[in-house]
Order: C-alpha cells, then sequence, then structure tokens
C-alpha cells in the first residue's frame, strides 16, 4: 500500500543562480526524496528569477484593508502573499535554501518573508501574546555561508539562521532542521568538505525524518 503523499515546498533564495551552493544542496534532497519509497509532490519557488514584491505603503495599506473593501488594485498587490501563503500551508514540508548575505538572509528572502508573515492570515495575536497560524509542519533550513559560525565565539554574528529560526517560530513552525553549509569561503578543500558534510546530514535526515 503506497504511502500518502508529502508536498514539499523548496524556496530558493539565492541570486548567484548556477553557482549557488544553497540551491545545490537543495537540489541534491531532491534527487534523494525521489529516491525514495515514500512519494513526494515537490514544488520549488526561486525568488531569483520570480521576486517576491518589496513591501512599500501600497502593499502595507493593501494587507491592513479588510478584504470586501479591497480596490482592484489592491486585490493585485495583494495577490502574490495570498499566493505564498496558501503554498506554504499546503506544505507538508517547508526547505528555505538560505545563502548568507552580509550575515544575514538576502534581500530577495527578506522581501518574500515580509509577504507571508501576515496578520490574521499566517499570525494573529492575543492578550499573552502571538499565537502562529501555520502549524503541524517540518521545516529545513539550509544555511550557506563563506564563513564559519558555527563555533561559540563565532555564533553571535550570524544573524540569519537564528532569524529563520525566529521567523518560522513565529507562525506556527516548530519542527525544525537546520543543515549548516558554512567555511565555503575559506579556500576549495574546506568547501568541498562542509558541501559533502551537508549532504550527508541530508542523506540521514531524508531517511529517518522525512
Amino acid at each position: 500500500m503506497n504511502k500518502q503523499s508529502k508536498k514539499v515546498l523548496i524556496i530558493k533564495s539565492s541570486p548567484a543562480a548556477e553557482h549557488s551552493v544553497s540551491n545545490e544542496i537543495a537540489d541534491f534532497l531532491v534527487t534523494l526524496l525521489e529516491d525514495k519509497d515514500q512519494q513526494y509532490d515537490i514544488s520549488i519557488r526561486d525568488l531569483a528569477k520570480e521576486p517576491a514584491p518589496v513591501y512599500d505603503s501600497e502593499i502595507l495599506n493593501a494587507f491592513y484593508t479588510p478584504p470586501e473593501q479591497l480596490s482592484a488594485r489592491q486585490k493585485a498587490i495583494s495577490a502574490p502573499s495570498l499566493t505564498y501563503i496558501e503554498e506554504l500551508k499546503a506544505a507538508d514540508i517547508v526547505v528555505f535554501a538560505s545563502p548568507m548575505h552580509n550575515f544575514s538572509i538576502t534581500t530577495l528572502l527578506k522581501a518574500y518573508i515580509d509577504q507571508i508573515c501576515r496578520m490574521g492570515l499566517t499570525f494573529r495575536y492575543h492578550a499573552d501574546g502571538p499565537e502562529g497560524l501555520v502549524k503541524g509542519k517540518q521545516a529545513l533550513i539550509i544555511g550557506s555561508a563563506g564563513g564559519d559560525f558555527r563555533q561559540e565565539s563565532q555564533q553571535h554574528k550570524d544573524f540569519q539562521t537564528p532569524y529563520l529560526k525566529h521567523v518560522l517560530h513565529f507562525i506556527g513552525i516548530e519542527d525544525i532542521s537546520v543543515i549548516p553549509v558554512q567555511g565555503l569561503g575559506m579556500g576549495e578543500e574546506v568547501a568541498a568538505l562542509a558541501k559533502q558534510t551537508a549532504k550527508d546530514q541530508l542523506k540521514q535526515l531524508a531517511a529517518s525524518e522525512l
């Protein structure tokens, strides 16, 4: 009897295209999943090819206007956000392929996050604080970086992975795994080892948890 298919959403956020290591590792994950007995319905949103709209005053006004009062233009402005949120809520597994830029995430990914973090749709506030509305998902962060921020003395410089984990918790996703691919700018040998280590970790994760 076939197991029920799992929906996987992979969000790529590197402007480096075919030179992107985070994309390479995400593509390796796709290969691993396709080789499993479990069935996966995999979709990829590449923000370099189709960037999310940058949050501006028009978007802000559209997001906070009641749906029944939206103008035709505001509906068009809000449409990408609703598409992203629909994809997110439909997925069982969400993968962020995220290269570090200036110690944090790329502009491409920040614009996407600004589109999916929406009051009443992916989170809400109570008297006791916020509640995430995107629940029951697994998330995987593939975080690449030129430097190596895994040592305790360097972790305070990494604003990429902690930020992504916090955003995911904020919208309700608690089951989060992280695959670091760091030290890519520290020579070919170090970079090759970092990529192979990440692929080995993905093999173990894909075999037992995804």
